[in-house]
């Protein structure tokens, strides 16, 4: 069967010609990336086997050869309620964005710490101000990570280093995983573990013992709401929390009033409710949080197209050969609809 490839994604000409390479029968062709409301013509994508797109098209069910979905974002909650052909692979890109995401929480938990907001404030303000809470240190904090996967080791590796205690709670036991995407294709042994490892029924205990909380996980039907009312008061009180994931994880209601109420210290969020948030949000006046318009993952950077381009191409190179593809979503995580 000759396979027919549809690319929607940002083209990287070294990326396209080693797909061509790879499968030199194949039919390739390259479109504007498009929106979750785009309608694409029948005839182009009636035969296509492979997708290599962040969203599926509006007419997602003429995608009826459909045999693997190669998605450019870590996230997959916008194929929620969609139909697949039921042997489709769906991947994402996991290990694409994991280091710009993971400094970007190291940024945080300095800023949060050192109050940089309230620096800048001194600056903007002529103030020589000394305050002992501009020389705080982030060594010996801990750092509990929600979600132990590519991001979160990632994140440990940076901790470690700045002399951070780790912490995680996950369903999977943590470890090297199997047929995951690494940029830098570090060895299996060289993935840190957590100085505690915690499962979810061990929440309460996890949550009590925290400096910083950060969440990676993607927003599941199991992960909606996961950090709660009741997990915010888990914390103490002196935490921050830290969301580059899916503002889906934290309750919207609860994370405004225990910010308020000083529940919790502070937050730093880069996902968020409304995309792109409404100059009146709440939560840009809070004085104890710091917003970022969803660039923790930099998928601007020239390093993002080579990564996912380098991740599409691995995985094409298995896809005709018949084995696993890399990075893999469990059907059982994918909320789609009955096919």
């Amino acid at each position: 069967m000759t396979e027919r490839i549809l690319v929607a994604q940002p083209v990287l000409d070294a990326g396209l010609d080693r797909v061509r390479a790879l499968a030199p029968d194949a039919v390739v062709e390259v479109i504007e990336p498009f929106g979750p409301d785009a309608v694409l013509p029948e005839a182009l994508v009636r035969d296509v086997t492979v997708l290599f797109a962040d969203l599926c098209p509006a007419n997602v069910e003429q995608l009826r050869r459909l045999r693997w979905l190669q998605l450019g974002s870590h996230g997959y909650s916008q194929l929620n309620g969609l139909t697949l052909p039921r042997d489709a692979v769906v991947a994402n890109a996991s290990g694409v964005n994991d280091i710009p995401i993971a400094e970007w929480c190291v940024l945080m938990m300095l800023a949060l710490a050192r109050d940089l907001p309230g620096m800048l404030d001194a600056q903007r303000g002529h103030r020589w101000d000394r305050d002992a809470r501009f020389q705080a240190e982030l060594r010996g904090r801990r750092v509990g990570v929600l979600g132990y996967g590519n991001i979160g080791r990632e994140l440990a590796r940076l901790c470690r280093a700045l002399g951070l205690e780790v912490w995680a709670l996950s369903r999977f036991r943590p470890g090297a995983r199997e047929l995951r995407y690494d940029p830098l294709d570090r060895p299996a042994g060289s993935v840190p573990v957590p100085d505690r490892s915690f499962t979810p029924d061990q929440r309460a205990e996890f949550l009590a013992g925290l400096d910083y909380l950060v969440v990676t996980t993607p927003v599941t039907g199991s992960t909606r709401g996961l950090v709660d009312a009741d997990a915010l008061r888990l914390l103490p009180q002196h935490a921050m929390l830290l969301n580059p994931a899916r503002a889906g994880v934290v309750d919207e209601a609860a994370l405004l009033a225990a910010l308020r109420d000083g529940t919790i210290a502070g937050a730093a969020l880069d996902d968020h409710y409304r995309i792109p948030m409404p100059p009146d949000d709440p939560f840009f006046d809070l004085p104890n949080v710091i917003v970022t318009s969803h660039i923790s993952g930099s998928n601007s950077s020239t390093w993002f197209v080579e990564r996912i381009w380098d991740l599409f191409a691995r995985n094409l190179e298995r896809h005709l050969a018949g084995e696993r593809l890399l990075n893999v979503i469990a059907r059982d995580d994918l909320e789609l609809a009955d096919s």
